[in-house]
């Protein structure tokens, strides 16, 4: 949670068999479909919305904003690691459950996070189903609609319905209260068209920060991982296991355009890499722009907060729109300092700063 290193001997023991080998969870799933098949059936769901955008983007800070209004399940440390049998887990776990105490996340990067956060879980969902479809030994493909499935489409739309179900409630009549299910996967930028096709009336909120800034923290963080994964293979593995491939160890970025010379070096990249991957990242969401995203200027979120809540409310069409509004008390004003713009070559910047103008006009 906060580091792999808070797991107990039996937390781990318990991961490992978990994710073991990917037909077990499958197989947990199917059992736990049969045994809730008339609950399941009987969700109410949809207007499911999707926050992503390359990590270190602000993303987790929308997810909490929103999860904070009430209106929405998302998947939390509690489901881990039964992700796609979270009613049984749920049930088996209830009697040995920790309290949920706040720590700073393994990021380093001052926010915290508890068993009840909502975190990015919904990949183990992608890699027990449709690994072959994207995951390559040094690189992740993208998924595009050709790759859609009625047998995969079932399989997310009950993740979806279990998701809400562990929040929901019934009411007089005996009909099931269900929350908006809410997810935040940074690889989902390379499978919008996919995502739209599952959950038509979906709706998808995606950050970006300045290039300069964006690639260097995502830099940072890669050698952060990096001295981590070298220190505790269980790190590693967990990151794995999740789907986690954005940094360290396990480095696999996503091959947008099939251009990518490799084979691709975890430990060799440099600060030009990561704005180029930015432009090539953020280049391919605004050729697949369409109304139902929304992108989100992570540096104008923070400076007019109240505004942007705003306009994120509107888009997803929150009931409470005032409940995500009152978050903007919550942010912290933004920080300005200069950026180098010798990092990269004039190209590269210049390439960037186009796209992020782009972004810019997008957003507002």
């Amino acid at each position: 949670m906060s580091s792999q290193n808070d797991y107990s001997l039996l937390d781990r023991l318990i991961h490992e068999f978990a994710f073991a080998a990917p037909w077990l969870q499958i197989v947990l799933g199917d059992l736990e479909n049969d045994l809730f098949r008339k609950r399941i059936e009987a969700a109410r769901t949809g207007g499911e919305v999707f926050v992503t955008g390359l990590p270190r983007a602000g993303t987790t800070l929308v997810l909490g904003l929103l999860h904070a209004t009430g209106e929405f399940a998302t998947f939390t440390y509690r489901q881990m690691p039964f992700i796609l049998a979270p009613l049984l887990w749920d049930r088996i776990s209830h009697s040995f459950r920790k309290k949920a105490v706040s720590r700073e996340r393994a990021h380093g990067d001052g926010m915290s996070v508890s068993f009840d956060s909502p975190e990015a879980f919904e990949e183990v969902i992608w890699l027990a189903h449709k690994r072959k479809d994207y995951v390559r030994p040094d690189r992740l493909l993208p998924l595009a609609e050709k790759h859609y499935s009625r047998e995969f489409a079932a399989v997310f739309r009950k993740a979806v319905a279990k998701c809400a179900l562990l929040d929901g409630g019934e009411t007089a009549a005996g009909d099931e209260v269900r929350a908006r299910y809410l997810s935040k996967n940074n690889a989902n930028i390379s499978r919008l068209g996919l995502l739209r096709k599952i959950c038509p009336d979906g709706r998808f909120l995606i950050p970006f920060r300045h290039p300069l800034a964006h690639a260097s923290s995502l830099m940072k963080q890669h050698r952060q991982f990096l001295d981590r994964h070298d220190e505790d293979a269980f790190s590693r593995k967990y990151m794995r296991w999740l789907g986690h491939f954005e940094f360290g160890g396990n480095f696999r970025p996503i091959d947008f355009d099939g251009r990518m010379e490799g084979p691709i070096e975890p430990a060799a990249v440099d600060p030009e890499f990561w704005v180029r991957y930015w432009t090539t990242a953020y280049a391919h969401l605004l050729e697949r722009r369409d109304p139902t995203m929304m992108f989100v200027d992570f540096e104008g979120l923070l400076a007019d907060g109240r505004k942007v809540l705003g306009r994120i409310a509107d888009h997803v069409g929150l009931a409470d729109p005032d409940a995500l509004i009152a978050g903007a008390a919550t942010l912290r004003s933004p920080t300005t300092k200069p950026y180098d713009h010798g990092v990269c070559s004039t190209e590269a910047l210049d390439a960037a700063m186009a796209v992020h103008e782009k972004l810019r006009a997008a957003a507002s």
